[in-house]
């Protein structure tokens, strides 16, 4: 080889040389630790800091749970870039560790793959290897068959969330006993326990005349439902039955409700003939499927006014609390139950 060739060959590396010294400045990486003795359990912190230029991408080292066999880790953060200036970066990445058995291990290096941007250069770096001691508590011997006291359980203050039960539990009780304190009063004073304002019952006529008022009103029949008519006719006066002769009327039949006037002085002869013909049309018309004349229609509605108007009771106002039964002053009633009917 001529010695021109030689001296090209020099300065090629020589040049080499000079860049990657220059790029070995400014391209550096380092693994450190808080600390590099603890105690079994203790948590500390790994450090790994980059320095790099701009026109370079460097990957750092990935971990799964440990750094090594037994070197666990808990967490760890985000890389951290900081810009020094123009040319240069800074990156911080920081591991959360501990281990649980002693002894001394060996941190391994760790290496930083990086290339520039044109992809012209590529290498890897590394971190110096260091060493990390884990020790265990240190027992007092001296101390080991020592006899010691007892030491009591340590009181903690009561919480409100404790003191709540038995703070409601006390207001029961004393609620409890206020309310039997007022009944045992009450009832020395024969007052009862709760005061209700009593309602005047209505009379049982009143009540049936105002629903023979609706039904007369709505005109049921003349609108074709008949069936209807006469089903809440007969409803109003078992309703009536019920009130004024205390017959359970709501749960028999027509025939056992005629039969319950029967041999009896409840009724004279003209009111239980109306109570019949209402009830046996009743009948015909729901179960025969029977078609009544509108004049059998009107005259079971007249019937209904007549009976309740002849057999309601009347009240004495000089004595109200003396009834009379009216069915004994039945002509009297019967000329004005006529004049109702008509109007």
């Amino acid at each position: 080889m001529s010695k021109k060739a030689n001296r090209i060959l020099l300065v090629f590396v020589l040049l080499i040389f000079v860049s990657f010294r220059g790029l070995s400045q400014s391209l550096t990486v380092k693994a450190s630790v808080d600390t590099n003795l603890i105690l079994i359990g203790d948590q500390i912190k790994l450090h790994l800091e980059l320095t790099q230029p701009n026109n370079f991408q460097v990957n750092f080292p990935i971990f799964n749970d440990s750094i090594i066999d037994k070197i666990e880790i808990l967490d760890r953060s985000n890389i951290d870039t900081i810009e020094l200036d123009n040319k240069s970066l800074l990156l911080k990445q920081e591991y959360l560790i501990t281990c649980f058995d002693s002894g001394i291990y060996e941190i391994p290096e760790f290496k930083f793959a990086f290339k520039s941007k044109d992809d012209s250069l590529t290498d890897t770096l590394k971190t110096r290897s260091f060493y990390l001691g884990v020790q265990t508590l240190k027992l007092d011997t001296t101390q080991a068959n020592a006899i010691a006291d007892i030491k009591l359980p340590i009181e903690a203050p009561i919480t409100i969330q404790e003191a709540l039960p038995y703070i409601l539990y006390a207001l029961a009780i004393i609620v409890f006993i206020l309310l039997v304190i007022y009944f045992i009063r009450k009832r020395k004073k024969h007052e009862p326990i709760i005061k209700k304002k009593i309602k005047p019952k209505e009379p049982a006529n009143v009540i049936a005349l105002r629903e023979l008022d609706k039904i007369k009103h709505e005109k049921y029949w003349q609108k074709g439902k008949v069936k209807y008519f006469h089903s809440i006719v007969t409803d109003v006066l078992r309703t009536y039955i019920e009130n004024r002769f205390d017959i359970m009327a709501m749960e028999k039949t027509s025939q056992e409700i005629i039969s319950s006037f029967t041999n009896n002085k409840l009724l004279d002869d003209d009111s239980f003939e109306k109570l019949k013909q209402i009830l046996t049309l009743a009948d015909f018309v729901k179960f025969a499927k029977y078609k009544p004349l509108p004049d059998d229609n009107e005259q079971s509605l007249n019937n209904a006014y007549k009976f309740v108007l002849n057999t309601k009771k009347v009240v004495d106002l000089y004595n109200p609390e003396k009834e009379e039964d009216k069915s004994d002053k039945n002509e009297i009633i019967n000329d004005k139950s006529e004049e109702v009917v008509n109007n």
